[in-house]
């Protein structure tokens, strides 16, 4: 029986017989059924930059397929796969069929392979929405698309390039809709959104980081950050909404570092090593005061 069904029937029951107890067990329902109740310690697998078809990354599929099992046997409450899925619709078919995989659910962001400044609804054709949100035991976590934060499809670009006109106003209406989720989202909650209207923990996902880790990434070129004015825009509104932690991609590189009051938690990607490092994937140990805890897992390791 559901553990709050179970608990209503003790308190009708104890009412009815008039017990002494009867406001002892009043304060304990007042106390599970509060906000803070909602928030139970949670872990969540992130998966990034797999690459499928990707010419630098021949194995991709097989890392992939292996990065599912390993995650698998870690029995996390969701799984996140930050960006850079495959390269183009075909790929994103044989990708899809080896994460139907997973045990747990599965919510994916879109990386600047997948989504270039031209082509949103391509992806949104095949995967559904580029930005949405969605909860894990009372955590809220938004799903952002960098890709409609700056022009990445010139990777040699030594300025940030500008969006096409049409893209600008995409933009426009995702900053709007971020805005939005102070005051509890916009009705697009999927079956898992079920806490309070914009309140509680609320953690970040996207594929571009918006700052760099130091020195790192050791290219200095645009293509490798969120850059302005978008970035400020999105702090603006990331700060405003008391987040404190972003879950991205894109450098292939494991990271944990803190800018501008938000820490950034970089996956590994499973797909090739740009910089050196270790393919494999993140788990996030999310306690109940919203602090994240990030261990990397190399795909040679065993659970």
């Amino acid at each position: 029986m559901n553990p709050k069904t179970l608990l209503i029937r003790t308190l009708i029951n104890k009412l009815v017989r008039g017990t002494a107890g009867f406001l002892v067990l009043l304060l304990a329902v007042a106390a599970f059924f509060s906000p803070q109740a909602l928030y139970a310690q949670i872990t969540i697998a992130q998966i990034s930059d797999a690459h499928i078809g990707e010419q630098h990354s021949p194995h991709s599929k097989e890392n992939l397929k292996r990065a599912v099992d390993m995650i698998n046997r870690r029995h996390p409450d969701a799984v996140i796969l930050s960006g850079d899925i495959g390269e183009g619709p075909d790929n994103w078919q044989i990708a899809k069929q080896i994460l139907k995989g997973l045990n747990a659910p599965l919510y994916i962001a879109p990386g600047n392979h997948d989504v270039h400044s031209h082509d949103v609804d391509r992806y949104r054709s095949v995967f559904g929405k580029d930005y949405y949100r969605f909860q894990v035991k009372g955590v809220t976590f938004l799903v952002i698309d960098s890709q409609l934060l700056g022009n990445f499809d010139n990777f040699e670009a030594h300025s940030p390039q500008p969006l096409p006109p049409e893209t600008e106003e995409e933009s426009r209406k995702m900053l709007d809709w971020l805005k939005n989720q102070k005051k509890g989202g916009d009705g697009d909650r999927d079956a898992d959104d079920r806490g309070g209207k914009g309140h509680g923990i609320v953690i970040g996902i996207q594929h571009i980081p918006d700052f760099r880790d130091g020195n790192f990434p050791p290219d200095t070129k645009p293509y490798w950050v969120v850059n302005d004015p978008y970035r400020s825009h999105e702090m603006d509104i990331l700060h405003k909404l008391g987040l404190r932690h972003m879950l991205v991609g894109h450098w292939h590189n494991s990271r944990v570092f803190e800018h501008d009051g938000i820490t950034w938690h970089v996956a590994p990607a499973t797909s090739w090593l740009p910089w050196g490092g270790e393919l494999g994937f993140a788990m996030h140990t999310i306690s109940k005061d919203g602090d994240v805890k990030t261990e990397f897992v190399p795909l040679g390791t065993q659970p």
